[in-house]
């Protein structure tokens, strides 16, 4: 039971870490590919997080359109590179 307890409270307190360790490892991002941060991106991802966070199906749509969005942006490089050196 004790085990239980400890573990328990390293998840709470670490949690956020382990959750950042883990997101990195699983999307790195390069440095200097963040671009610009406007106040209305700001604003959308700040109202993206909240519905996440308030329930399930927003976090599921959320979720989806972080993934839609990234399959997005891949597939549009990989067709940048081809375009390049084919040229």
């Amino acid at each position: 039971m004790a085990d239980n307890r400890l573990l328990a409270r390293i998840a709470r307190q670490n949690g956020g870490r382990l959750l950042n360790t883990a997101i990195d490892t699983l999307l790195p991002v390069k440095a200097g590919t963040a671009g610009k941060k406007t106040l209305v991106g700001g604003v959308v991802g700040a109202v993206a997080v909240r519905v996440a966070t308030r329930s399930v199906p927003g976090a599921i749509v959320v979720g989806g359109a972080l993934i839609a969005k990234r399959l997005y942006d891949r597939r549009h490089a990989d067709t940048a590179k081809k375009g390049k050196t084919k040229a």
